[in-house]
């Protein structure tokens, strides 16, 4: 046990699945529970898009601003505001306060994933192998699924006479973000040398020298605004456009998400197209044409086969655009690229779910055609990218 109290890592992947089983228990109902509280659909979008561009800004500061030494700390106040928040949005759940729920709501989104953002800075002080990353992604992904399954359980069931619902869910992700914060605060983050200042000019010179790594993020940025058009709200999608019931919607949710990373790991070792052109029509070529497909016949079927397809192959083929290019820059600015591609993914899916708002409550022959108009320019970009990718490589 005490070799367990001094293995940072462990710790502070102990932090990361204590907090993603926080955000699994109340991030899917997110959008469920503004609508029971009266919210419209589009207001949710608004809402949800705010706070991405929020959390751009606040990433942006820590970046830049704070230093590796006071990383932790500035982890540790944003749970307490992701707590806060979330206390708040408990009491006010059920009365009239629409403006403080949208306050306090995409505040809270903002925070939660602002700390998701930061844990890759926080292990680099520990560790900068790929065993170690490798380890952030999969216990961050398997708590936030078990927080989303434990909470699809919990739904609907009685405890002392009072039937869960949304808002106990807030409560549990509340609770268990206090003890990530316990966690964290017990971790000793010591730094070998005290980083006051972010060499913002040196890296943006070697992204000069080296442009196609703006066209990477572009790439990115139209790729995530895509899925953001026709998924930025998914359990609202499904339980009203082809009313499932929450519980299933989740179960749904959930188990095409575990069926994707196990696509994802057969994909790498069994099913790698040794042209990586055909790699990325099965990943966004191929959804152009489902989308067009979905626009041509207004088909809800239609509609929920695509639904399926995207959430297959969310993780397959992710080799093709992002590992390759954060793989061919150097070490020194990677954290950066990093940290420009979870930007560029949040701008995309704000304005993204901005437009999946919009449209929503139209026939689905509308409501595919913000995806179908990006997704035909990403694509293009996609291949073009691509052919250019090669100039890393010399």
């Amino acid at each position: 046990m005490q070799k367990l109290r001094e293995n940072k890592s462990f710790l502070l992947l102990f932090f990361l699945a204590l907090f993603g089983f926080s955000v699994g228990l109340f991030d899917n109902y997110r959008e469920l529970w503004m609508n029971a509280n009266g919210l419209s659909t589009t207001t949710i979008s608004h809402v949800i898009s705010v706070s991405y561009v929020v959390t751009v800004f606040v990433l942006f500061f820590f970046t830049i601003k704070v230093s590796s030494d006071k990383l932790k700390w500035g982890m540790c106040i944003s749970l307490l505001f992701t707590m806060l928040t979330g206390t708040c949005l408990i009491c006010l759940s059920g009365t009239s306060h629409s403006f403080l729920i949208k306050f306090f709501m995409f505040f809270n989104i903002a925070f939660n994933q602002l700390i998701l953002a930061s844990v890759y800075p926080l292990l680099m002080n520990i560790g900068k192998d790929d065993v170690l990353y490798t380890k952030k992604n999969f216990v961050e992904s398997l708590f936030s699924k078990l927080g989303f399954l434990f909470a699809s359980m919990l739904l609907g069931k009685h405890l002392f006479s009072k039937v869960m619902d949304y808002n106990f869910c807030l409560f549990l992700a509340v609770v268990f973000s206090f003890l990530a914060l316990l966690v964290l605060i017990s971790i000793s983050i010591v730094t070998q040398e005290k980083k006051t200042h972010f060499e913002l000019k040196e890296t943006f010179l070697y992204f000069h020298k080296n442009k196609i790594f703006y066209f990477f993020l572009f790439v990115n940025f139209l790729g995530d605004m895509v899925w953001g058009a026709i998924l930025g709200m998914p359990m609202l999608l499904l339980t009203t456009r082809f009313s499932f019931s929450s519980n299933f919607a989740s179960y749904f949710i959930l188990g095409l998400g575990i069926l994707s990373n196990v696509l994802a790991m057969l994909i790498v070792k069994y099913f790698r197209f040794q042209n990586d052109q055909y790699n990325l029509f099965f990943k966004f070529g191929l959804r152009v044409v489902l989308y067009f497909l979905v626009w041509i016949t207004n088909n809800e079927w239609v509609l929920f086969g695509t639904l399926v397809y995207l959430f297959l192959l969310d993780c397959p083929y992710g080799f093709v655009l992002s590992g390759y290019f954060i793989n061919h820059i150097k070490e020194e600015h990677a954290l950066f690229l990093t940290t420009l591609k979870y930007c560029t993914s949040l701008l995309g899916k704000a304005i993204g779910t901005f437009f999946c708002g919009f449209v929503f409550s139209y026939s689905i022959s509308y409501f595919i055609v913000p995806a179908l108009l990006i997704s035909i320019v990403h694509y293009v970009l996609a291949v073009f990218l691509l052919k250019k990718r090669a100039v890393l490589s010399k």
